[in-house]
């Protein structure tokens, strides 16, 4: 029982955590993206 429940709630907590890091990845390059039409001169970012 509770290693059905451990299990779970780590599965929650994978899911949770790679949906927080997919949206992270998308804002920093929706940022970079905008950041890149402001400054088309630099490609550092």
């Amino acid at each position: 029982m509770a290693d059905n429940f451990l299990e779970a709630h780590r599965e929650a907590y994978e899911i949770k955590k790679a949906k927080w890091q997919l949206s992270r990845t998308v804002r920093s390059h929706f940022l970079k993206k905008k950041a890149s039409i402001l400054k088309p001169e630099d490609e550092s970012l």
